[in-house]
């Protein structure tokens, strides 16, 4: 079979964060199932000097429109990692012209945007992926398998306690400073919490319902650091920083379901995450220096404690075959699905419409909460 084709969207050899050439291009570049053909960015020189920066080959067609790139009939894939407020005016125009598409959660800044594209990608009969990689992270994948399995008998609660998104408590990189802004949409809530917590968990455990929110913003004031290290100013954030989550697993009898995250780093020399799900004949404890570990090597272990024994198994969940590392690996997992045309195995539009419609309801809340 010939490659698929892609176009991507965001290659730069500037940008704040290096997302596109640590997780996407590692496995573009080396897998058999897709050739990169083309790039797009913010204009044809940028483009080109990716080309370069990256040693593409010279015949990668270089474009500094979206509208270009989505008018090219030699790209099959349209592949988008750019900050996320610019999402939907640089895939919009690949969806209109029916090319297929990958974007980067969160879809869209806002839910309408979200559920605009999700239309209209189902309206011209488009393939579409969303970058929710947790859904095929070995350590989901192997708790889900454990549940499967029933080696904990049947689920009676499950807990989440972590702590990550920024290094520092009181700071952040300013290049990062859109991390506190609600209207650019690749916020805390959004990218932490709904990515790396929300989705990730839905995948091992199912749908959660009757669910509750409480969001607070403890440090609204938040200093920037100058890439040496230096405060270069304060700002306010407008999210929150610390989220409380509780529901009830549909798939597991209502057995309850609670989720603590706060921003910033945990007690020192304590995991930065440690979820727990609790069987009638067992439990599954998960620990890892921080949250977001389908995306950093982050130490994690996973631990099944066995009630009647009294044995606790240190479980292997590691996927010794895959030859890609992280922050690659699990976007490869999802590019590896597409290609074999897996419904179901990963992630499109509309599963992300869903997840922007719960984190909608968690704003709303919040900002009736304050008055808002």
């Amino acid at each position: 079979m010939a490659p698929i084709r892609v176009g991507l969207i965001g290659l730069s050899t500037n940008a704040t964060a290096s997302w596109a050439s640590n997780a996407h291009l590692p496995y573009l570049t080396t897998s058999n199932k897709y050739s990169i053909e083309a790039l797009c960015n913010t204009s044809v020189e940028a483009a080109q000097n990716a080309v370069k920066a990256y040693k593409l080959p010279p015949s990668t067609k270089t474009y500094g429109d979206p509208q270009d790139l989505a008018d090219d009939p030699e790209i099959d894939l349209v592949v988008c990692s750019v900050r996320v407020d610019n999402h939907y005016k640089t895939t919009k125009p690949s969806i209109q012209a029916g090319k297929n598409v990958f974007v980067e959660w969160p879809l869209a800044s806002n839910v309408h945007d979200a559920a605009e594209m999700a239309a209209l990608a189902k309206e011209k009969g488009v393939k579409s992926m969303v970058a929710l990689e947790g859904r095929v992270s070995p350590i989901y994948v192997k708790v889900k398998t454990l549940l499967q399995e029933n080696r904990i008998g049947k689920v009676l609660n499950s807990s989440v306690v972590a702590s990550g998104g920024t290094n520092a408590r009181k700071s952040i990189n300013e290049g990062l400073r859109y991390f506190l802004e609600r209207r650019v949409g690749g916020n805390f809530l959004r990218l932490l919490w709904d990515m790396v917590m929300l989705d990730s968990i839905h995948g091992a455990l199912g749908p959660f319902e009757n669910t509750s929110s409480t969001l607070s913003l403890t440090r609204p004031e938040v200093d920037l650091l100058s890439p040496s290290g230096e405060v270069t100013g304060t700002v306010t954030s407008d999210t929150p920083d610390h989220i409380v989550y509780t529901g009830r697993l549909s798939h597991w009898n209502n057995a309850p379901v609670s989720i603590i995250l706060r921003r910033g780093p945990p007690f020192k020399d304590t995991p930065g995450f440690v979820w727990s799900i609790q069987g009638e004949t067992g439990e599954i404890r998960v620990e890892s220096v921080g949250p977001v570990f389908q995306a950093f090597d982050l130490g994690s272990q996973m631990l099944l404690e066995n009630y009647e024994s009294g044995e606790v198994e240190k479980v292997d969940w590691e996927d010794k075959e895959t030859p890609w590392k992280l922050p690659a690996r699990d976007i490869a997992g999802l590019y590896e699905a597409f290609a074999a045309e897996e419904k179901g195995a990963y992630p499109d539009f509309e599963d992300a419409v869903g997840l922007h419609q719960e984190l909608e309801a968690m704003w709303r809340h919040w900002d009736v909460e304050r008055g808002l």
